[in-house]
């Protein structure tokens, strides 16, 4: 069993790539009233103001981005073992004896409110440490029916 797990562009930047879009809708959808029937300076200046406003929660968005990246580790599963990146130069080499509990989680759970708003695993460690799986890892189903095998 060997497989290596990584999060790619549209994982690391969820915010940006799914909520900012939808912002940017409910945004027009609210102001196209005020647009068309205002005058032309209030026009432009409410045009104005959504660029501005789009700009900030896009700014947000990214900051909201960059803060969830603590909880998004790249990891690599071996036979004996599973080795956690937590840093680009370190890692952390885990024996599956070392997990104390998986506990699945959904989208309403505060570890997946606070990185990519997905399902996945929590897994603890003996020394503490918990490593969030998402769902939008790569090969996500080939990481549970590993768990699968080592439950079991």
């Amino acid at each position: 069993m060997y497989g290596s797990f990584q999060y790619g562009l549209k994982s690391r930047f969820y915010g940006l790539f799914s909520q900012l879009p939808w912002s940017l809708v409910v945004t027009a959808i609210v102001l196209l009233p005020v647009i068309y029937f205002a005058t032309p300076e209030t026009r432009l200046l409410v045009i104005e103001i959504a660029l501005y406003w789009s700009l900030v929660v896009g700014v947000l968005m990214l900051l909201k981005d960059l803060l969830a990246q603590k909880y998004i580790f790249e990891f690599v599963v071996q036979g004996r073992g599973i080795t956690v990146y937590k840093k680009t130069d370190a890692s952390v080499d885990y024996t599956w004896e070392q997990i104390t509990s998986i506990k699945p989680f959904n989208k309403r759970h505060s570890i997946a409110r606070r990185a990519i708003e997905s399902d996945g695993v929590l897994l603890k460690f003996e020394d503490g440490f918990e490593l969030p799986v998402f769902e939008p890892v790569s090969n996500y189903k080939t990481f549970n029916n590993i768990l699968r095998a080592i439950t079991t």
